[in-house]
């Protein structure tokens, strides 16, 4: 089959920090020697950021195949509203269980941990050869052509290349620190990728930026499958760890050393983070070059520079979000 003619199925990792029974279950494992960016009621929060994740996905990206929600044992409230509604077809948007995900790891769970999960979204049932995963705050900003992600079985990676040195130096000294002192190292996105690049014999990494990214189901698969005590090492920690690679990035690495990649510049990207990003994140919204978009911590928002920001998002987007779903995120 044709790559233009190819559905890509979609992974969309989500939780609800606010549920009281995820909360208990998170606080019975949260103990000190936890590192503490990794328990931030920030990194579990849900503010409605999924609906504008799934909507733009049904508006700019027509070769998607299957929609999966990966969440542990929760529902967003108006999900299933996209197919009452006629947004989508029935079928188009699945919910899968922390505990199908983890088939055969059943172990590692619970876990709160998104390096854990994005370890094993290759094992979910059926999910096509290649797929595209993005956290719930990410976004599709403008019109997506399969070729932005795969062109003739090759993976489109966006980023650039950095050396492995000066990452390795810090993550061994930070680890000589906590093994010394008892100091918990903090987990880096940045060293997690770098890791992703060590661990297959890599000097150097090619580094991504936040936003949706291809993932290939064989070059991980036949990777864990080759390192089974690897895959076990990196899904047992219940938060976010230092000593975890990125898994998006090994696939990549996997992918260049395979010589299935093609490497592209960083691309621009809405990016909001906090308050000063407001302005250049609500122009962005209307540029064309403009891809893809990123909303952090919009719970960390001055109220009304969070309403802002909703607003825009549901003038962006208000013909393939339910009716429900509008005047409750735009309150």
């Amino acid at each position: 089959m044709k790559d233009s003619v190819q559905a890509i199925d979609i992974v969309i990792a989500w939780v609800d920090g606010n549920d009281s029974n995820l909360k208990n279950k998170r606080r019975k494992f949260m103990n000190q020697a936890e590192p503490s960016n990794a328990l931030e009621d920030t990194r579990f929060a849900s503010n409605d950021e999924i609906y504008f994740c799934v909507a733009s996905i049904l508006k700019f990206v027509p070769y998607s195949g299957t929609i999966y929600v990966v969440t542990d044992q929760q529902q967003p409230k108006w999900l299933d509203q996209f197919e009452q509604q006629g947004l989508c077809k029935a079928g188009k948007i699945k919910i899968i269980d922390h505990r199908e995900v983890f088939n055969g790891y059943e172990s590692a769970l619970p876990t709160f941990n998104s390096l854990s999960i994005e370890s094993m979204l290759w094992n979910i049932p059926d999910i096509s050869d290649y797929f595209i995963y993005l956290n719930d705050d990410f976004f599709f900003n403008q019109a997506s052509h399969q070729q932005d992600f795969l062109v003739d079985g090759q993976m489109v990676i966006y980023g650039h290349w950095q050396s492995n040195f000066v990452k390795k130096v810090k993550y061994l000294l930070r680890k000589f620190v906590q093994n010394k002192f008892g100091k918990i190292a903090q987990p880096k996105y940045s060293m997690a990728q770098m890791l992703s690049a060590d661990c297959v014999g890599l000097s150097r990494y090619y580094e991504i930026h936040h936003r949706p990214h291809i993932l290939s189901k064989a070059l991980l698969a036949n990777y864990f499958g080759q390192h089974p005590l690897f895959l076990q090492q990196q899904i047992r920690f219940k938060f976010r760890n230092i000593d975890q690679i990125l898994p998006v990035g090994l696939s990549n690495h996997l992918a260049i050393q395979n010589n299935q990649a093609i490497l592209k510049d960083d691309v621009e990207i809405a990016y909001l983070k906090d308050g000063r990003d407001l302005e250049p994140f609500i122009q962005a919204l209307s540029k064309e070059h403009i891809k893809f978009g990123c909303i952090q911590s919009l719970d960390q928002l001055e109220q009304r520079d969070e309403l802002r920001i909703r607003h825009a998002l549901v003038d962006k987007f208000r013909e393939v979000l339910p009716s429900q779903i509008q005047p409750t995120i735009a309150r």
